[in-house]
């Protein structure tokens, strides 16, 4: 059997043959299975299927670990945020002024409309002042997506 192989083999280092472990009706046949040979995979395989779940887990455990306060923090700032639809208007965005950039102002030195803890955020960037300007999406058009994507994928996999 060789080391680096895309080919899965048999007990005699053959490639594996699946027709003879499937029936008719291309199901699995445990007696056939236990005749024929188990699946031997070469160490390319072992390798790479390992380092896969290891690159998975260290990533989940890496950014939980690395960025979990600022992930949870931004969450609840989320959930706890207000709409500013009824109090915004259009702002023209002009050279940013330092309170622009420190997200204390619209960049023409007026002061912006809006709670002080939103606006104090390290995270209420230039990004988040440009999105402010635009009304919600109401969360039926995220549960209407998500119910029609999830019958699309029903149907996909049957």
């Amino acid at each position: 059997m060789p080391i680096l192989s895309a080919s899965v083999f048999d007990n005699t280092g053959k490639a594996y043959d699946v027709t003879r472990i499937l029936q008719p009706d291309f199901t699995f046949d445990a007696v056939a299975y236990q005749a024929y040979s188990p699946v031997f995979l070469p160490i390319t395989y072992v390798l790479s299927y390992a380092l896969q779940f290891a690159s998975l887990t260290a990533l989940l455990t890496h950014t939980c670990l690395w960025h979990g306060n600022d992930i949870l923090q931004q969450t609840r700032d989320s959930f706890r945020s207000e709409s500013l639809s009824s109090q915004d208007t259009y702002h023209p965005i002009s050279a940013p002024s330092t309170d622009a950039l420190l997200g204390n102002g619209d960049g023409n030195g007026s002061k912006r409309p809006g709670p002080a803890s939103k606006r104090s955020s390290p995270y209420y960037d230039v990004h988040n002042r440009l999105c402010d300007r635009y009304p919600d999406v109401p969360a039926s058009w995220y549960l209407t997506t998500g119910l029609t994507m999830l019958v699309v994928g029903m149907f996909l996999v049957e």
